[in-house]
């Protein structure tokens, strides 16, 4: 199998992946999608909240900010402190959660919370627990998809005008194209060849997600090996 990057763009990576099959490219995409362990807001002790915004409603918009750690320090289970506290009149963005490890924070610091009015107070407890998307959406780290690589197939009756059957160079260039064909081509898709698409929510960097995938896969393969030689 081959590996090979298109492209990069701010937490939006492309690559391409040749010679492998769509069963490992689903079970790379679920594993990065649902079985990577990062950080997110568990649990919330509200002190005071005089806001307009509802204790449960606030509570579930601090759980769905991504928040920035070290996946080698904190594994699945481990848990963090952190506090909000806000006086109006202000806007409380996601910056104002502060942690008690300097070294985690909100991998968007302009994400929007709530607005207090003069003399409105929050003041609160968070609990982050590493989790896995599996169990809940906000321990979701990037949004993955594939497809197979389009070609083009036929040489065409124009010379020069028709698209060339290796495709490679429009997904390099980032922009979308109107697919035109020549009399006698057509689109076929190679079912060995994908690309494939991470959209990073900045929890932790795309190629530590890779790693944490490659390193389930193998460990669930390891598992399920074990438990066909129990039943011989």
């Amino acid at each position: 199998m081959e590996v090979k990057l298109l492209e990069e763009k701010g937490n939006t990576v492309k690559f391409l992946f040749k010679g492998t099959t769509h069963i490992f490219m689903n079970a790379l995409r679920r594993q990065i999608m649902a079985g990577t362990p990062v950080l997110a807001i568990e649990e919330v002790h509200i002190y005071q909240n005089t806001g307009v915004m509802f204790d449960e409603m606030f509570s579930h918009r601090l759980a769905m900010v991504p928040l920035k750690h070290d996946p080698k320090r904190y594994k699945l289970g481990d848990k963090v402190k952190l506090v909000i506290e806000k006086e109006g009149p202000c806007t409380v963005y996601s910056k104002d959660i502060k942690s008690t490890d300097p070294k985690i924070e909100p991998a968007e610091l302009n994400i929007l919370l709530t607005k207090l009015r003069e003399g409105k107070k929050i003041k609160m407890e968070l609990d982050a627990v590493v989790g896995i998307g599996k169990e809940h959406a906000k321990w979701q780290p990037a949004i993955v998809s594939f497809q197979e690589l389009p070609i083009v197939t036929g040489e065409g009756k124009k010379k020069g005008k028709s698209y060339k059957a290796d495709m490679i160079e429009t997904l390099l260039d980032g922009k979308q194209r109107d697919l035109i064909l020549d009399e006698g081509q057509k689109v076929e898709y190679d079912p060995t060849t994908f690309i494939f698409t991470v959209e990073s929510h900045g929890n932790i960097s795309v190629k530590e997600l890779f790693e944490s995938a490659i390193e389930g896969l193998t460990s669930k393969s390891k598992e399920f090996r074990g438990e066909l030689k129990n039943l011989s």
